[in-house]
């Protein structure tokens, strides 16, 4: 059976595979391999969901969340894939391949995520806010060039949109590299299924007939793959893929709820307590209809800690009824809506003006107004701002220097060309792992060869190998090379 499936679920990679006649299925599962073992995503496991450095291993990670969000997104995809069986839209094949498509993007959605997570986020791209143009420009003094403002601003137009969400494509396709440039060498359907957002950085950004458009999806330096694989599937302009949309329902669905369980599990919160407000908050909705009374119950009962009939009713058994609930209303919502999850206009598989995003959205508030603003969580972010922040004033020498002097550093020279001496740069620079200082020589080589190349451009590729290293850090590796090179321990 011929459908559209058939061109969606692509098995073409950037570099054709060196295992040769493997069916969509078997590629896909050769994606989730290459994922599942590469470093960057068992770094996870000490990264933060929400606690960071957290002793108690009840409480998740980034790894622990991504396998939950992984879990609900297969569960989604298969709902899915009945439903497409049944309405002839694909074939089982075509439906066994788009689930474990799913799952692997749910695996990685987090994997460019940089230590202390959004707190982390915020701090690369405030530092670069108040010293990126200064040390850009110092730098192009060092190389003898004046630059221009648009040059400025083109140049850190991507770290003033830091996101683990663009660095994740530059983490799958350079940074985890094997033998060449390829990275993972993912297939294009797996990249396409993990991009959230659909545009480049605000400096050239051109507007977009799209909903996914709030943050950047992508860096300047991965503009080229991001239009190979949109290419792949015939887009003549940007737009969301239909598995993103599933990853991200996922998404949504897994942390909104793990916050809640884990915030319990350390004791900010006391189940009945927290539950009571919630269900009160959500009756103040005065929402009506089939799933808000059915909401509406699981809420009633999680507050009481029993059914109407006198059985108990835990934890689990909340979050895995309204697991149930919200899949099978992304699921419905899906098919409903097909056409437009094609064309990449629906902007999301559960609206906010649903009993489904009503439930989401107020997990998402109680956490904000209770957990995320705790003293606990508040100081480790502060913490965890301050070393990144300070991480980056150590490398600053490094984007402050001409790239003569950059390149006399790198190997391990203790004078540049113009006879000054070299004492700190090439000692940093030797902390830095070969493979990420690999992918900035091999990207240098490849814009030194495009047409209006300048050295100035080369700045960028730096500042991206600094930002590669911070965010593939740990928490607490982070914290540690901020203390190490503060002096603070040895």
């Amino acid at each position: 059976m011929s459908s559209i499936y058939g061109t969606l679920l692509s098995s073409m990679r950037f570099r054709s595979s060196e295992v040769v006649d493997r069916d969509t299925l078997l590629e896909a599962e050769s994606d989730r391999g290459r994922l599942l073992f590469c470093p960057a995503f068992r770094r996870l496991q000490q990264k933060a969901q929400v606690f960071s450095m957290e002793p108690n291993a009840a409480v998740r990670s980034r790894l622990t969340h991504s396998i939950e969000v992984a879990q609900t997104g297969r569960y989604i995809a298969d709902r899915i894939s009945l439903k497409l069986i049944e309405a002839n839209l694909a074939s089982r094949d075509e439906c066994a391949a788009l689930t474990v498509f799913v799952e692997t993007a749910c695996l990685m959605h987090d994997i460019g995520n940089p230590p202390f997570g959004h707190f982390g986020e915020s701090a690369i791209s405030e530092w670069f806010r108040e010293n990126g143009k200064s040390l850009f420009e110092e730098a192009n003094k060092d190389n003898g060039l004046h630059v221009s403002e648009t040059q400025s601003a083109a140049a850190i137009a991507d770290f003033l949109e830091f996101d683990g969400n663009p660095q994740g494509i530059r983490v799958v396709t350079k940074i985890q590299r094997n033998t060449d440039e390829f990275g993972l060498n993912l297939t294009k359907t797996t990249i396409a299924a993990y991009l959230k957002y659909v545009r480049g950085n605000k400096h050239n950004y051109k507007p977009i007939d799209s909903p996914f458009t709030k943050k950047c999806g992508y860096f300047s330096t991965e503009e080229q793959i991001v239009l190979d694989v949109w290419s792949e599937f015939n887009y003549s302009s940007p737009q969301r893929f239909p598995l993103a949309y599933i990853m991200e329902a996922a998404d949504d669905i897994a942390y909104c709820i793990s916050d809640l369980e884990d915030s319990i599990e350390k004791g900010l919160l006391v189940k009945s307590i927290a539950f009571n407000e919630i269900y009160n908050d959500w009756i103040a909705e005065g929402m009506e209809g089939q799933d808000s009374n059915r909401i509406d119950e699981i809420l009633r009962y999680t507050a009481a800690g029993e059914r109407d009939d006198g059985r108990k009713f835990t934890f689990t058994d909340f979050r895995t009824s309204l697991n149930r609930l919200l899949v099978e209303f992304a699921a419905n919502q899906y098919i409903q809506l097909h056409d437009l999850i094609l064309s990449g206009q629906l902007p999301s598989l559960i609206p906010t003006d649903s009993p489904a995003g009503k439930i989401l959205d107020a997990l998402k508030g109680y956490c904000r107004k209770k957990v995320y603003c705790h003293e606990s969580v508040q100081r480790i972010e502060l913490a965890g701002y301050r070393a990144i922040y300070g991480l980056l004033d150590h490398f600053s020498c490094l984007l402050v220097a001409g790239t003569a002097r950059f390149q006399a550093a790198l190997d391990y020279q203790t004078k540049d060309a113009k006879g000054r001496s070299i004492i700190i740069e090439n000692k940093l620079l030797t902390l830095f792992p070969k493979n990420y200082i690999q992918v900035y020589k091999e990207q240098l080589e490849t814009i030194e060869n495009n047409t209006g190349y300048t050295i100035a451009d080369e700045w960028v590729l730096r500042a991206h190998l600094i930002t590669d290293f911070i965010s593939g850090m740990t928490d607490d590796f982070a914290t540690t090379s901020y203390q190490n090179l503060s002096g603070m321990r040895i």
